[in-house]
């Protein structure tokens, strides 16, 4: 077997694990982080005061950037802002330290450029996941844009083993086949390094959706206790709060097995499934990250049931980026305002799906939209809507942009809608 060699045109791997510059005002939690990071195998830079983390930032740029929010002198917000505002590191993923938990915190941390944020007292298990998923993130940016300056190199690479391939082909059918097979491929390729470079958003939105069912499992369970403590045990009490905390326990059980399924990578598998139920879905996965940005969801789903043929993970994934670019485009807009309608019906035979936002529409040609790597956000790799217009189109359907009269914009797409034999019928 031929030795695999890596093409000239794709940046080199890193022999390190990754270049963090950890910011900390207080003495042993910078030796603490320090030394567990430097323990995991990264290279870290440690710094006192935010003058120093700049000094040390400018001269030489780290891959990820570990800030305190509460430090003497300059604080972390103005810090990431002076990063921000320098174009050798305006890329540099910054994940905020603080031990406070207010929600304007963390919105103004996102405001000024920060990725994510990290509780006092640390868990290192947590700061070494989030860690991890941010470099993973950044460099598949950097992945993504060093591939498309170089697109000529890959485009002459491509038709290179397309042309190896016509050569042992027998007919035109078998190369429209293989054609066909390296296109689904490339798809669910892409669509799974979409759904990875998100994984933050799910985690989050997993964790906080998980809260309430292990909060019940565990008032339910006190409560047990306290009946069967009783000189005549209320059992028929028990037997209803187990009854609860089985329920409570498949709950979690369903999150977990969605989220598992949403972010794993396996072919595309068609099978008939209700569109509104996909709706739903997404619509529960985004519920906290909605909350977070102070962003109203609203369902409004016209028919019982939209039975398509399709593949669910991927249409979940269409559901989530179209609802992820309709927050994005909400972001500057007062929080009140931050209102989104998801609507679901069946429209001419079809199944029809409309993203309904408040932003400020979209400001460039609309034909562009579905376009990959074309973005009109200052940190987007212009993937999102592009994916989602290549798994809709994958599926037979059709999607569309426009802007609306009174402000904002729309997306929607719809789907063939499944015709399924009648009971009894030959």
């Amino acid at each position: 077997m031929a030795n695999s060699v890596t093409p000239a045109y794709l940046p080199q791997e890193r022999s390190s694990k990754g270049d963090i510059l950890v910011v900390e005002d207080t003495p042993a939690s910078l030796q603490l982080l320090t030394g567990l990071l430097s323990e995991a195998g990264y290279r870290v830079r440690p710094a006192p005061d935010g003058e120093l983390a700049l000094w040390s930032a400018r001269g030489q740029a780290p891959e990820l950037i570990l800030l305190d929010i509460r430090m003497p002198g300059m604080d972390g917000y103005e810090v990431c802002r002076l990063l921000k505002d320098d174009a050798r590191l305006r890329d540099v993923p910054v994940i905020f330290l603080s031990a406070f938990t207010d929600t304007d915190d963390k919105l103004r941390g996102f405001a000024v450029g920060g990725v994510d944020f990290i509780s006092k007292p640390y868990q290192f298990e947590e700061v070494h996941a989030r860690v991890q998923a941010h470099l993973e993130i950044a460099r598949l940016r950097q992945r993504l844009a060093y591939q498309n300056e170089h697109l000529e190199q890959l485009v002459e690479a491509k038709a290179a083993e397309l042309a190896q391939a016509r050569l042992s082909l027998l007919s035109e059918r078998q190369l429209r086949d293989l054609a066909e097979r390296e296109s689904r491929l490339r798809l669910s390729e892409i669509a799974h390094m979409n759904r990875n470079a998100s994984a933050t958003v799910y985690c989050a939105a997993l964790v906080h959706e998980l809260n309430q069912p292990l909060a019940a499992i565990m008032s339910n369970a006190e409560a047990a206790e306290l009946f069967l403590k009783m000189e005549r045990p209320a059992l028929p009490e028990v037997a209803e709060i187990l009854a609860d905390i089985r329920r409570d326990d498949l709950r979690a059980s369903e999150l977990i097995q969605s989220m598992r399924a949403l972010l794993k990578k396996s072919e595309a598998v068609t099978a008939s499934l209700d569109l509104n139920e996909v709706v739903r879905v997404a619509a529960l996965l985004l519920a906290s990250e909605a909350r977070v940005r102070q962003c109203a969801l609203t369902l409004a789903l016209d028919v019982p049931t939209l039975t398509v043929a399709a593949d669910r993970i991927q249409l979940q994934q269409v559901m989530i980026n179209l609802i992820l670019n309709g927050m994005d485009a909400m972001a500057e807009r007062p929080a009140g305002a931050r209102r989104m309608v998801i609507s679901a019906g069946a429209v001419d035979g079809a199944a029809q799906v409309l993203v309904r936002d408040h932003g400020s529409g979209f400001q460039c040609e609309l034909g562009r939209v579905f376009e990959s790597f074309f973005t009109t956000k200052p940190a987007g790799m212009g993937l999102g809507l592009s994916i989602a217009a290549a798994i809709v189109r994958e599926h037979g359907g059709r999607i569309w942009a426009d802007n609306c009269a009174d402000g904002g914009a729309v997306v929607g797409f719809q789907l063939p809608l499944e015709v399924l034999a009648a009971e009894g019928a030959p």
